[in-house]
């Protein structure tokens, strides 16, 4: 006789997505029902990260401070070109290189979290979302410290936010909600070969540079248009506007972009659910 506090798992060959509201109904429950677990994870996860580093969270801030730096040189120096911004360079660069952090991020601990958590679910029927969300989580916790880094950047260098700068937080939450749509469909190929991780790693370096983190968009040419074109162009522009300037010329594309990730967040979600089994099948071998 079964125990009427615990729910009756029936196992089934049949395809999860022969009842796509029931599969997603399971998804949402699952999620909801592991947020303790994640609030766990995050805070176990965070507490161990920091436990043996002497500068704790200064580390946080060297990131966005070094490219800073270089960039910083290398304008001075003349050994780039860079044309003019509508802000002091230095912030703009420290808030294109901040958005563009959150976001490979968001492309990245998906999949960390899943690996860091196999030998869990692996064993115990434990919802591997709920490693992933302290991951996620971790993202945030660590994108809100260092935004006080801006503080005494925009004093110093006389930087005055304008009435969106409300709206930078949605900026950075969009860059998120990107980068975990792409990083959720990497785990089904990326749990089981490593090449993809590194190939994604490597995209994301030449990325950068195609995307106006560290220079204003040109105006006209091939580089023009590849940028023009690139999804996250927006979401960098926007943001760093927002906080800025108040306005953007890139809002429709953002808007556009945003609700497409979302969509595919989901659909993503979606799938993983639908290839655990095998996943957890073939990492057991």
């Amino acid at each position: 006789m079964s125990s009427p506090d615990l729910p009756v798992v029936i196992y089934s060959p049949e395809s999860p997505l022969a009842h796509p509201g029931k599969l997603v109904k399971e998804i949402f429950s699952d999620i909801w029902r592991c947020r303790e677990l994640t609030w766990i994870l995050f805070t176990r996860d965070l507490k161990a990260q920091y436990r043996q580093s002497y500068f704790g969270y200064i580390w946080l801030f060297v990131p966005v401070l070094s490219t800073t730096i270089i960039w910083m040189f290398l304008d001075s120096t003349k050994a780039i070109q860079v044309a003019a911004t509508p802000i002091p360079y230095a912030a703009y660069v420290m808030l294109g290189t901040m958005v563009w952090g959150v976001f490979t991020s968001a492309i990245n601990q998906p999949l960390a979290s899943f690996q860091a958590g196999q030998a869990v679910f692996m064993k115990l029927k434990v919802p591997p979302e709920a490693f992933i969300l302290a991951g996620m989580s971790k993202i945030v916790f660590e994108t809100l410290i260092r935004m006080i880094v801006l503080v005494p950047v925009f004093i110093v260098l006389k930087v005055v936010p304008a009435s969106t700068f409300w709206l930078f937080p949605v900026g950075l939450a969009a860059a998120v909600l990107v980068g975990a749509a792409i990083g959720f469909l990497m785990i089904p190929l990326g749990s089981l070969y490593s090449d993809v991780s590194r190939l994604v790693g490597t995209m994301l370096g030449f990325g950068m540079y195609l995307t106006p983190v560290v220079y204003p968009p040109p105006k006209s040419g091939l580089a023009a248009t590849i940028i023009e074109w690139n999804p996250i162009t927006s979401i960098v522009m926007v943001t760093r506007d927002w906080l800025t300037l108040g306005h953007s010329n890139y809002l429709t594309p953002f808007v556009i972009t945003t609700l497409v990730a979302a969509i595919m967040l989901f659909v993503a979600i979606v799938i993983f659910r639908v290839v655990l089994p095998h996943l957890i099948e073939r990492m057991g071998m």
